[in-house]
């Protein structure tokens, strides 16, 4: 977490002139058009047009955005009021010309793209804005210097908030980045029902029941579309996760060759005989808790995932788990597709995956190998911490946390600022 909070890793206040893309969804991309419109107490305006390249709903829009101020340099020059209308009077000022609640959605995810480090910023209330709307789905709530007002829900300009945007406030909802989510409604907040785990690890495991897993309900429709797409626009390129299917001679290709390999068998110690991969692959499907996936970028496959319920995982025992924490182990098979310039974007979404999944999951886990220091440090930069050390049968493992809070808080779902994309 302190290394995203360091100056030299932040993104800039300013974004350069030019035309950007954005690929809301497969059928949907926006054309982004940056141009700067001058000073205004040290800050620079910026006037952005967006309109629909391709997909639906066709539209186009502006922007009018005041930069954020630029990050103190040195805490000597941070002020002693902390309030949220102070810090506010140094975020972004945002007017927008949008007048439905899904056109508004569309600019939010423009702002939150071109000023990613921000948590939050003011959007003025326009006659075509649809504030109301805004405030109703929690993407909005009402400024502080307004909201004691007697007509604080019709006067009065509002806060944005990155955090509950890449939660899913909003008119699509988390489908928009995990489309299984629109075949079926979020799992009701029920007093918890215990009962025992089909496939844990004793007999005596309990686990809260929840919904069945990805892929159960229609495992035809569920391998041919992603579990969970979002475009990266700094890397220009679609990001994917599907399920690995043990029947797809492709995908045990995959994991049997990427295991071969030296770098990943020196982790995950699985350079087994092909028949072995794919009746772990099977089993995977057969669990009652963990789910297999292959990662794309662009369709191309680059990785292999693995997400559990925590509770049913050898981890029961070595923390205070939750009943619906979440787990992943992951590996970058393809050469090209590794380093720091892209991990965060697929590690937080992995971990972005996970939490929209279930609203109850309050925490993420891995337990990499305590020596591999590379991949602790990158599960850090994507919102861990590791909580301590443990001794699994196997290994030597830092378990590394990921608080809901904090990773909504920081939201690293892109490259690190000042990495080479190329």
């Amino acid at each position: 977490m302190s290394a995203l909070l360091h100056p030299e890793l932040r993104a800039p206040v300013d974004v350069p002139e030019g035309v950007y893309a954005l690929r809301v969804t497969s059928d949907t991309q926006l054309t982004i058009n940056v141009a700067h419109a001058g000073q205004e107490q040290g800050r620079t305006r910026h006037t952005v047009t967006v309109r629909t390249e391709q997909g639906e709903p066709r539209f186009s829009a502006s922007l009018d955005v005041l930069a954020p101020c630029a990050p103190y340099t040195h805490p000597s020059q941070e002020p002693d009021d902390n309030s949220v209308a102070a810090r506010m009077r140094r975020a972004a000022y945002v007017r927008m010309d949008a007048d439905t609640l899904l056109h508004a959605w569309y600019l939010v995810y423009v702002v939150v793209t071109l000023w990613p480090d921000q948590e939050a910023f003011v959007l003025a209330r326009t006659p075509t804005t649809p504030i109301p709307a805004l405030l109703a789905c929690g993407l909005a709530v009402p400024h502080p210097d307004h909201i004691h007002a007697r007509d604080w829900a019709s006067a009065g300009d509002v806060i944005v908030s990155r955090a509950a945007f890449w939660q899913g406030a909003g008119p699509l909802g988390p489908a928009v980045w995990v489309p299984s989510l629109a075949q079926s409604s979020p799992y009701p907040f029920l007093p918890a029902t215990y009962g025992h785990a089909a496939q844990g690890l004793v007999s005596s495991v309990q686990h809260p029941l929840r919904p069945l897993k990805l892929g159960a309900w229609d495992a035809t429709h569920a391998a041919a579309q992603p579990v969970y797409r979002r475009y990266i626009p700094a890397l220009q390129q679609t990001l994917t996760f599907r399920l690995a299917r043990s029947q797809s001679e492709a995908d045990v290709d995959l994991l049997h060759r990427w295991h071969a390999t030296e770098r990943v068998c020196t982790g995950w110690r699985q350079d087994l005989p092909r028949a072995e991969h794919q009746a772990y692959l099977a089993a995977q499907e057969a669990s009652s808790d963990s789910v297999a996936l292959i990662g794309e970028w662009d369709g191309e496959p680059f990785g292999y995932v693995e997400i559990y319920y925590a509770k049913e995982s050898n981890l029961r025992a070595l923390y205070d788990i939750g009943d619906f924490d979440r787990g992943f182990h992951a590996l970058v098979g393809e050469e090209r597709f590794r380093g720091p310039h892209r991990v965060r974007a697929w590690m937080g979404s992995v971990v972005h995956l996970l939490f929209l999944l279930d609203p109850r999951t309050t925490r993420v886990v891995s337990e990499p190998r305590a020596s591999n220091t590379k991949m602790v440090e990158y599960e850090c930069l994507c919102g861990g911490h590791v909580e301590k050390l443990i001794d699994l049968p196997h290994k030597r493992a830092a378990l590394v946390l990921f608080p809901r809070e904090r990773f909504f808080q920081l939201c690293p779902l892109g490259p690190l600022p000042g990495k080479s994309v190329s």
